[in-house]
């Protein structure tokens, strides 16, 4: 019977798994800036930030923002 998941050493695993969890903490580290200094703001994907809001537009995200959050975002 076949196994769905390659056969690795423990070491191999617990290696993959370290990778996988620094990979998605370095996502999220950066963007959690202004949340701990009390600014309010739209909240951030990982590694893309607020970039994919920018398709309506750059004066159109900020007058949003703007409107939601007052004179002061991040």
């Amino acid at each position: 019977m076949m196994s769905f998941l390659p056969y690795f050493s423990a070491e191999t695993w617990t290696l993959l798994a370290l990778l996988i969890t620094l990979i998605v903490v370095y996502g999220y580290w950066p963007y959690g800036v202004f949340t701990k200094m009390g600014i309010p703001g739209p909240k951030p994907l990982p590694y893309f930030g607020t970039m994919l809001e920018y398709r309506k537009g750059f004066t159109n995200f900020d007058t949003e923002c703007f409107q939601k959050y007052g004179r002061i975002w991040g």
